[in-house]
């Protein structure tokens, strides 16, 4: 988690207006995974967090190819950046792809404390959140809530998997409208 947290640094926004929380780092950078969203440092095939975060933000994103999204990755994470997201996980370490989802959903739990001081470290009360995936809005919604926190999204926001990537990106557009709505009030 340090390595990657050091890459993460890179691309903190000076105020986060949107803060992603999913459920795990990446692996080593080595290892080929559709988790490697702030890794730029090689063009990685099938980055499906990355790819489709970006095309949820961003509608001129939302028909380019994921390898020319991937070849010009350090420039749509400063963009990200700029405009005020930033993405945590939940969880401190990566997480094989064997572990259950009730053993997840423990950890979580038992990470919860930790990741509340690292939300309280970077999130203002302006700060909206979205949680990515069903463990991580399970478990830690209620006690971000209980915190204090914006929590933009009422349910699940799908993991943008195989299955799922068209879900997460209307998901997330969803969030950022209620976002957009709670300003204008």
């Amino acid at each position: 988690m340090q390595a990657y947290d050091a890459v993460r640094q890179h691309y903190k926004p000076k105020t986060i207006k949107v803060l992603f929380i999913a459920e795990s780092p990446p692996p080593a950078p080595d290892v080929q995974s559709s988790r490697q969203f702030y890794y730029t440092d090689r063009v990685r095939r099938d980055d499906r967090l990355f790819a489709n975060t970006i095309r949820a933000l961003y509608p001129e994103a939302e028909k380019t190819p994921e390898h020319e999204l991937e070849a010009r990755k350090e420039h749509w994470l400063r963009r990200f950046q700029t405009d005020g997201y930033y993405m945590i996980e939940a969880l401190e370490g990566s997480q094989e792809h064997e572990v259950t989802k009730q053993e997840r959903q423990q950890r979580i739990h038992a990470a919860l404390p930790g990741l509340l001081e690292r939300v309280r470290a970077l999130a203002t009360h302006n700060t909206a959140i979205i949680l990515i995936k069903s463990n991580v809005y399970d478990v830690a919604s209620q006690p971000l809530r209980d915190a204090g926190f914006l929590v933009l999204n009422d349910g699940l926001v799908d993991y943008p998997g195989r299955f799922n990537q068209q879900a997460y990106r209307e998901k997330v557009r969803r969030c950022l409208a209620r976002l957009s709505g709670a300003k204008d009030q």
